[in-house]
């Protein structure tokens, strides 16, 4: 499921959602970090009383995905293998 909390592309979601749903993991595209250079603008959306209250939050499993993989250069075969590579290396740690 796509969350997305600043944009007109899935699913328009707020932070109560994201509680109610809990994930252990948060995986987080900053799509203005992409198209500008404006950098930790997710981080700054994020840092707040009820996102600290998920479970990913408490365990430390907000992941920063590179923007510019995710947002910008995907669908190719060479991107993919990174992008694979980056959830992978997320959920090892």
């Amino acid at each position: 499921m796509l969350l997305n909390l600043l944009s007109t592309h899935g699913m328009s979601v707020g932070f109560e959602y994201i509680l109610e749903k809990n994930p252990d993991y948060l995986f987080v595209i900053d799509r203005t970090a992409a198209i500008t250079e404006k950098l930790n603008n997710a981080q700054k959306v994020l840092d707040n009383a009820i996102i600290k209250k998920t479970e990913a939050y408490k365990n430390d499993q907000i992941v920063y995905l590179n923007s510019i993989n995710w947002y910008l250069t995907f669908g190719g075969l060479e991107s993919m293998g990174i992008m694979i590579d980056e959830i992978e290396n997320a959920i090892k740690k």
